[in-house]
């Protein structure tokens, strides 16, 4: 799966853009596996700070480590790691896999992020 991430000048866009696509699904005009989430540039940088990155960065090597692992090796607390793996899993970015005594995330798909011209 790819997932596109789109982004607009301000919230008013991203509705407009968020009622265009869905048009397009419902006209069947859209098919395939591509996840697409629309921002404005706050809920951009808010959702993809640099620490976040490096958690997708991570993910994206395709290496299993459980949440406890994860966050040792980021040198970050458990707490604020499973935070935005919650997040993510939200936006469909991520998927938590619960094992006996672990939750093992996966990154679900390819991130594309358009370039801006």
């Amino acid at each position: 799966m790819e997932i596109e991430i789109k982004i607009v000048q301000n919230e008013h866009e991203r509705k407009i853009e968020i009622k265009r696509i869905s048009d397009r699904i419902a006209n069947r005009e859209i098919f395939g596996n591509t996840h697409t989430i629309i921002v404005t540039p706050e809920l951009f940088a808010k959702l993809f700070s640099p620490k976040r990155i490096d958690l997708l960065m991570t993910l994206a090597k395709k290496e299993e480590h459980n949440v406890t692992e994860l966050a040792r090796l980021l040198k970050r607390k458990f707490e604020v790691v499973y935070r935005d793996l919650k997040l993510f899993e939200e936006f469909g970015l991520v998927k938590l896999n619960k094992d006996d005594k672990s939750v093992i995330p996966e990154l679900i798909g390819h991130i594309r992020l358009p370039t801006i011209a």
